[in-house]
């Protein structure tokens, strides 16, 4: 654990230093206070890890499914992460970052996507690399680098299938019937959808890209 730590520390004093020479992010929408948006922080900090960080309409999903509350949301989820949950720090951090983003905190979305970022390739073994080649995506895509975007789609859409690929469908498809099973690459959609609309705001661009009539 100690290891790391470090590894999120040097990547996170790298992501602050080239978060100053960001390029002017498109305009976000204006977003209102956590009081208009409806914060119950006595409701939300009660709450398991589980039911506020994965379960649809509730934690802080709730909160961002209203109109103009991305930002009201990124703060709730950064307080439950301090204060509640810190086996649950790198899923917390990747959703804040991708609220930071969409509300136009471009560089405090960058330094939380690097936080993300340094824990998957820390359990890259265990995980895969299409985690880490994803949140490298998503980066380059704040950061206004096309080339390191399409090079990172490139690389998630040449990964090889894991060899327990096909059983682990199977086993999603009797735990979640009804659903749509993953396909693979994952997440290589979002990283089209975030080449599709290189230049708009990441809320255009995420989860998949709509591209304007000409």
């Amino acid at each position: 654990m100690r290891s790391v730590a470090i590894a999120t520390l040097v990547v996170l004093a790298a992501g602050c230093a080239a978060a100053q020479m960001l390029p002017q992010p498109p305009a976000a929408r204006p977003q209102l206070s956590s009081k208009e948006c409806g914060v119950n922080l006595g409701k939300y900090m009660n709450m398991d890890p589980e039911t506020f960080n994965d379960t649809l309409g509730k934690g802080w999903r709730e909160i961002a499914d209203k109109d103009s509350c991305l930002h009201a949301a990124a703060d709730l989820l950064e307080l439950y992460r301090r204060q509640r949950a810190e086996s649950w720090v790198a899923n917390l951090a990747w959703h804040e970052a991708q609220l930071r983003a969409a509300s136009g905190e471009t560089a405090k979305a960058i330094e939380l996507f690097e936080r993300s970022l340094a824990y998957s390739r820390a359990t890259a073994f265990e995980n895969g690399d299409d985690s880490v080649i994803y949140a490298e995506a998503t980066i380059a895509f704040l950061r206004g680098d096309r080339n390191t975007l399409e090079a990172k789609r490139a690389q998630l859409a040449a990964l090889p299938k894991p060899a327990n690929w096909e059983k682990s469908i199977e086993m999603f498809k009797l735990t979640n019937p009804g659903e749509k099973p993953p396909i693979w690459p994952m997440n290589l959609n979002i990283v089209d959808g975030l080449v599709a609309c290189f230049g708009r705001t990441y809320e255009e661009a995420y989860p998949r890209c709509e591209p304007r009539p000409n």
